[in-house]
């Protein structure tokens, strides 16, 4: 598996694409790296989705050089995919990270050796739902050229309102466990 640090294509800076050559140049590097030997990993080598929340130190390293390198192929294998959908930031929002994995995740599963003939379409249709979820999520970040942190709006929950809704919730699963037990 690549480890992220051959060199990959850093996307442009700001929010819109650099003139003609420079954009062509950066799409046919990126391209390359994909055929490249250390490029793609193997993908019958590649266990189940990862859970992110629950990498180790170890493995977070590992996984955002590769989610990294991962994503920048995305990008040059599709250029409709600009800064309305992936922002420069991608990485410092936690939705965007989630979403890319997954997706990545999904592609290597859909792609592997004992993948069903329709495995690609499912991907397609992944992608889809993933691009339009991070098209959604990008038009409600204020992030431009720069990133610009929102800071989180914390819900805070009423202590009593949530005691009161646990008690009604336990107590109506123990009667229904009760009714049921009863009916039979």
């Amino acid at each position: 598996m690549s480890d992220g640090s051959n060199g990959n294509v850093q996307p442009g800076h700001g929010g819109h694409h650099e003139h003609g050559d420079g954009l062509e140049a950066e799409r046919l590097s990126a391209l390359a790296k994909l055929f490249d030997a250390d490029g793609l990993p193997d993908l019958d080598e590649i266990s189940g989705p990862v859970y992110w929340p629950g990498l180790s130190v170890a493995e977070a390293g590992r996984e955002w050089n590769d989610l990294r390198s991962w994503v920048e192929q995305l990008v040059a294998r599709f250029p409709h995919l600009d800064h309305h959908v992936i922002p420069r930031c991608w990485f410092l929002h936690n939705g965007h990270v989630e979403a890319l994995a997954a997706l990545r995740d999904h592609e290597r599963v859909n792609f592997g050796e004992a993948a069903p003939g329709t495995a690609a379409v499912d991907w397609h249709r992944a992608f889809r739902d993933i691009e339009t979820r991070l098209r959604e999520w990008t038009g409600q970040l204020a992030c431009g050229a720069t990133h610009d942190p929102r800071s989180p709006q914390r819900r805070s929950i009423d202590p009593d309102e949530w005691d009161r809704f646990v008690g009604e919730d336990v107590y109506r699963r123990d009667r229904q466990a009760i009714n049921r037990g009863l009916a039979e």
